[in-house]
C-alpha cells in the first residue's frame, strides 16, 4: 500500500454534467428573441419531425444526410436485410433491413467549442 497522492484523488472525483433538456433551450431561446415560449417550442417541435422524418427517408439506393449546424451533421444510412449463420447453433437468422443514424461532428466544430470562452 502506498501513499495517496493528490493526483490520485483527484482521479476518483466525480465530474458533474450538466444536462440540457428541450424545455431549457426552448426557454433560453424564447428569452433571447424575446419571443412566446410557444412558439419556439412548435418550432422545435416541427424542427424534431422534419429531422425525423428526412432521416427515416434512407433508401437502398439513397442515404440521406443533413446538416443541421455549421459542423453538425446527422446521416442516415439504409442496411439492407441479411441472412447471418448463428455461430453456435448453425441457424440460419435474417436480419431484418434498417436505418442506421449517425452524427457526425467536424473538427473546425470541436475547436470552435474549444476557443469559445478563451
Amino acid at each position: 500500500m502506498g501513499v495517496k497522492t493528490m493526483k490520485d484523488s483527484l482521479k476518483f472525483q466525480e465530474k458533474v454534467k450538466h444536462t440540457y433538456t428541450k424545455d431549457m433551450l426552448v426557454r433560453n431561446i424564447a428569452e433571447m428573441c424575446d419571443e412566446n415560449m410557444s412558439t419556439i417550442r412548435n418550432i422545435y417541435n416541427l424542427l424534431e419531425q422534419n429531422v425525423v422524418k428526412l432521416l427515416s427517408s434512407a433508401t437502398p439506393d439513397a442515404d440521406v444526410s443533413i446538416r443541421l449546424f455549421e459542423g453538425i451533421t446527422l446521416d442516415s444510412i439504409f442496411v439492407p436485410e441479411k441472412t447471418k449463420m448463428n455461430n453456435l447453433t448453425g441457424e440460419i437468422i435474417t436480419a431484418t433491413s434498417k436505418i442506421k443514424p449517425k452524427a457526425n461532428i467536424t473538427r473546425s466544430y470541436c475547436e470552435k467549442l474549444t476557443n469559445y470562452n478563451k
